[in-house]
């Protein structure tokens, strides 16, 4: 009943978007990007990167994904990996004294008129899982909100089919309000794009949730209005890689993954590459940017047995919540010297190396399987008891027969 209802309300919020957005003739759709986000120097859009995970078997599945591709005409494929037959390959197993890391792919669009490519790569990030980057290039640069705007116009019924588009803002303040026009169709341009490119990879939330997303900016000059903007950022935190090279973290938004603003004041550069702090910061890097994503898979999977009647634990919830636990409390044969040149801009105390929030995040895992173990516990002893009533009533009957 539920799926039945949010797919009316897709289908009737989608004729009132399609509306305002095609129909209707906005000043901001022209506005450079430099003018949308109030910067005073020329401001253009690189490219967008996702994050996601990937075990062994969804590696496999990624792979011989890419590799069918090669039938396409559309795409010219460059990939790194050769495809599993009918066993799967070995490409992550168990490493306590190094850091798996490499190229996965690259997917080149021939005839597209806004992709120019997606580069693939990976980094373990504990034993079983790695980190995958999807880094998303446009042919050319975007300044210019109109080449959002005819983006989601050409796109925007992509978003019916979007298990993570969120549907909750009211439309009528959506009319009115020009901060809300933009802000929606920005995150709708995230989506679309994520849309996209589910349908060309594989990986374990890419279906589900809306990933952890970097938007690479580039800069024609420093100045003082967009260096007050970092130093500040409401609500969020900054960081810097050098003197040309800021980073904004932004991890506020609910049931998503973090988004993040990458800004480069130089015309030769290298966008940071994620997998590579990743394999230096591992599952302490992961959480800070997939807190919410698995936030609300502890709520889905586990929670439910604290807020309901249900006694009987699911074994895959629980064998999920050990190997989560087993995770992120993992021993290496060395000690990881993590190379920390990444220091925070807007605080003195932030830092990419969150303990207290991993701290937390081993508290919760511990209070949950002890949790679980209790209830096994009981239910362990509330069968025996019936095994051993039963068992007395049949000899009883025995007895008198």
């Amino acid at each position: 009943m539920n799926k039945i209802k949010l797919k009316y309300l897709k289908v009737k919020w989608l004729k009132q978007f399609k509306e305002l957005i095609k129909n209707k003739s906005k000043d901001y759709y022209k506005d450079s990007l430099s003018k949308l986000y109030n910067f005073d120097t020329k401001t253009s859009l690189f490219s967008i990167s996702f994050l996601d995970t990937v075990n062994n078997r969804e590696l496999n599945k990624l792979i011989k994904k890419i590799h069918k591709l090669k039938k396409n005409k559309k795409y010219k494929i460059d990939v790194s990996y050769r495809a599993k037959s009918l066993k799967n390959i070995n490409y992550i197993h168990p490493q306590f004294d190094y850091t798996g890391s490499g190229s996965v792919a690259t997917i080149a669009f021939l005839n597209d008129y806004i992709f120019s490519r997606i580069e693939m790569s990976w980094s373990q990030i504990n034993n079983d899982e790695a980190i995958i980057q999807y880094v998303v290039y446009f042919k050319k640069v975007i300044t210019s909100f109109e080449t959002i705007h005819n983006f989601i116009i050409k796109n925007y019924k992509i978003l019916k089919h979007s298990n993570f588009t969120p549907f909750y803002f009211d439309i009528k303040f959506f009319k009115r309000e020009q901060t809300q026009c933009i802000d929606t169709e920005l995150k709708y341009f995230r989506v679309i794009i994520q849309s996209k490119l589910k349908k060309l990879a594989y990986s374990h939330n890419l279906k589900r949730y809306l990933l952890p997303v970097k938007f690479t900016y580039l800069f024609d000059e420093k100045t003082t209005n967009i260096m007050k903007y970092i130093k500040s950022p409401f609500l969020e935190e900054s960081f810097i890689i050098d003197d040309d090279h800021y980073f904004i973290i932004n991890n506020l938004e609910d049931i998503e993954g973090a988004e993040i603003n990458e800004f480069i004041f130089k015309k030769s550069f290298n966008p940071i590459d994620f997998v590579h702090i990743f394999s230096q910061f591992r599952m302490s890097l992961y959480y800070k940017l997939f807190y919410n994503i698995e936030k609300y898979e502890l709520e889905k999977r586990i929670t439910k047995y604290l807020n309901s009647n249900k006694i009987i634990i699911n074994f895959w919830d629980y064998k999920w919540l050990l190997n989560k636990n087993k995770r992120i409390n993992e021993k290496r044969f060395y000690k990881l010297k993590y190379e920390n040149k990444i220091k925070c801009y807007s605080s003195s105390k932030g830092t990419l190396l969150d303990y207290k929030l991993l701290n937390g995040i081993k508290n919760v895992y511990s209070e949950n399987i002890d949790f679980i173990k209790n209830i096994n516990s009981l239910n362990y002893n509330i069968l025996t008891f019936i095994i051993s009533f039963v068992a007395l009533i049949v000899a009883i009957i025995c007895i008198f027969n």
